[in-house]
């Protein structure tokens, strides 16, 4: 008998992206002063960043002042992507970065986005972008250099806080092999792939989004697997939007033998991936972005 494909629930999204760092303080002012967050809410060595208008973070920080270093994978992080509402705001974002002097690393055309490329103090790469109205159909990645000056007509201003239209948009991963990565987040956690048109990236997504993750191959992640010891990533949280799709999940991770905690007071599903990198997955009770 056929049995259908499982997929993930198409209301999910990115809610989170957690941290270990070992500078809270300089940590803290990058994404405060710099990415333009706010507080929400500190408790012992952790501190939980997002925006002014909603409740859920964006960010959290988890400080580990003896945590080993991972300067080449980032404990399975290759960036953060934080997506603004209009392309108003990316231009006054890139004003605000110039006139704190604030080194922009890159700045870019994918085609379906603009982005700027920025690290924090401890090298975790963050990309903010703004999407372009393109259909999914025509989602194929570029890597042009992007018209600054074209951008910087829209707006003179620079940028005062995010609003609450800014959420993570997508996450990019490191992985040690990347055909069981895919295979792992489109068949087990039921994720769409949307690109295959690069070797060593898998764009994935759990709607019509252009992606939500992206697996990108690491030759040193063969050696050096993300763990709770190193420094960078230590879990990304997707949302689902509902009870029935948490349990939809459950019941296909049983159905495929796959090992995963739950904690059903938080409603929040925990499951590792190939490299060991931690995916979260919680009920939020409506949406957030």
């Amino acid at each position: 008998m056929f049995m259908q494909k499982f997929l993930i629930d198409q209301e999910t999204f990115i809610g989170s992206v957690a941290l270990k760092v070992r500078d809270m303080e300089k940590q803290l002012a990058f994404y405060t002063d710099v990415l333009k967050l706010a507080i929400l809410n500190e408790e012992n060595d952790m501190a939980f960043l997002g925006t002014r208008g909603r409740k859920s973070p964006l960010i959290a920080l988890l400080e580990e002042p003896g945590a080993l270093p991972s300067p080449y994978t980032h404990n399975g992080l290759n960036h953060i992507g934080i997506k603004v509402k209009t392309r108003q705001q990316l231009a006054e974002f890139l004003n605000y970065l110039e006139s704190i002097n604030y080194p922009v690393l890159e700045t870019l055309d994918y085609g379906f986005a603009e982005v700027l490329v920025i690290k924090d103090p401890e090298f975790n790469v963050v990309k903010i972008y703004w999407d372009r109205e393109i259909g999914i159909e025509n989602f194929t990645p570029e890597n042009r250099p992007l018209d600054v000056e074209d951008l910087k007509k829209v707006s003179t201003e620079t940028l005062l806080e995010l609003d609450s239209k800014t959420v993570v948009g997508h996450v990019q991963l490191n992985v040690s092999d990347i055909e069981k990565s895919e295979a792992f987040y489109k068949d087990v956690l039921g994720f769409k792939l949307r690109n295959t048109d690069y070797r060593s990236v898998r764009y994935l997504s759990g709607n019509d989004y252009h992606h939500h993750v992206s697996l990108r191959h690491s030759q040193i992640l063969e050696l050096d697997k993300p763990d709770d010891e190193h420094m960078g990533l230590d879990y990304v949280t997707f949302h689902l939007q509902h009870d029935q799709a948490m349990q939809h999940l459950k019941e296909h991770l049983d159905e495929m033998g796959i090992d995963y905690f739950y904690n059903k007071g938080k409603k929040i599903l925990n499951v590792d991936d190939p490299d060991g990198i931690h995916i979260w997955f919680r009920v939020v009770e409506a949406p957030i972005n």
